[in-house]
């Protein structure tokens, strides 16, 4: 009987050293972009947003900081990665047509929603004593602009910002940098997760909420089967169809 040679399964096993450095610079990259997301999403939308004049509604500043930190988020990572945004655009724009054509886009979508709908439900269940701290700036600019716009402006920064923009942005940084780059160097399935995860967390320390924890998860999740599946572009279509509808939803029938 011949016994295995552990020695040539050792060296198979084993990283090296040049290999390791990469995927240790990999998964620092992606951590360090979830981090900037995180920070950044949270100092624009708990700071910046009250240095600002009041553009009708705090409502309307809360998606004008929204607007700003992805755009320099976007842009500015964008830069360092040399992403091509008229190229990339144009591709999520295609996507967007050819998902409103298929079914598989369809099923997703259906999948989104249950989990949108649905999961929330377990979410107060499991979370509902846990409170989160929300730190604020206590500076309020007491300029007051276009107040007698509030309602319009409202409705159109929530389906311009909410509805349109951050899904491109969030599914560029989330799916398109962060996860990638946790695929490099961790087994699929488990990259998908964590990015799903942080994904959820970062929604969750900025609303000081853990009400949709379970929900976002769920939602990165496929997002991130679908980019993985797919592109990022066509995860972005996904969430710019279903935030859209959403949110339309909202403005119409006065969620909140």
């Amino acid at each position: 009987m011949k016994l295995p040679n552990y020695t040539d399964f050792l060296a198979e096993t084993l990283i090296d050293p040049e290999t390791l450095q990469k995927r240790v610079a990999e998964l620092g990259a992606a951590l360090t972009i979830a981090g900037l997301v995180i920070g950044g999403e949270y100092l624009f939308r708990h700071y910046v947003l009250f240095l600002l004049p009041i553009f009708g509604a705090l409502s309307v500043n809360d998606m004008l900081s929204l607007f700003l930190v992805y755009l320099f988020l976007a842009v500015g990572l964008g830069a360092l990665v040399h992403t091509n945004w008229r190229q990339e655009l144009a591709s999520v724009g295609q996507a967007l047509r050819d998902g409103l054509t298929s079914w598989s886009f369809t099923i997703w979508f259906l999948a989104l929603m249950l989990s949108v709908v649905a999961l929330p439900i377990a979410d107060r269940f499991l979370w509902e004593n846990i409170q989160l701290t929300m730190v604020v700036s206590s500076y309020r600019n007491p300029t007051m602009w276009f107040a007698g716009l509030a309602p319009i402006l409202e409705a159109v920064s929530l389906v311009v910002v909410n509805g349109l923009f951050v899904p491109v942005a969030e599914e560029y940084l989330w799916r398109g940098l962060v996860q990638v780059r946790l695929i490099s160097v961790l087994p699929t399935a488990f990259a998908i997760g964590l990015t799903a995860v942080l994904f959820s967390l970062k929604h969750a320390l900025v609303d000081a909420s853990m009400g949709r924890f379970l929900a976002l998860i769920a939602f990165g999740v496929i997002c991130g089967i679908v980019a993985q599946r797919s592109s990022w572009r066509r995860s972005a279509a996904l969430h710019i169809a279903i935030n859209t509808v959403s949110t339309v939803a909202g403005l119409i029938y006065g969620f909140k």
